[in-house]
């Protein structure tokens, strides 16, 4: 991923982005009917290695079953 710089943005912190994902998190799940997971991912565009968190409403067990499968279909989808 290229590096998307904003002016007069401040550079992300992981606190920053944490509470970015927590608020957006409480929105989408406020929206979704009862029995539908939401996963959100939040990541700055810099080098391997920067600052990514997620929020989620499923436990941690689900999430990662259901990050494995969308990981899964989207490699499967781009060798097509």
């Amino acid at each position: 991923m290229s590096k998307r710089r904003v002016p007069g943005k401040p550079e992300p912190t992981l606190h920053i982005l944490e509470e970015h994902a927590q608020r957006i998190g409480r929105n989408i799940a406020d929206s979704l009917p009862k029995g539908v997971g939401f996963c959100l991912l939040v990541f700055d565009f810099g080098p391997p290695g920067g600052f990514m968190t997620y929020t989620s409403n499923a436990n941690r067990g689900d999430m990662i079953n259901a990050l494995r499968e969308c990981a899964d279909n989207l490699e499967a989808s781009s060798n097509a």
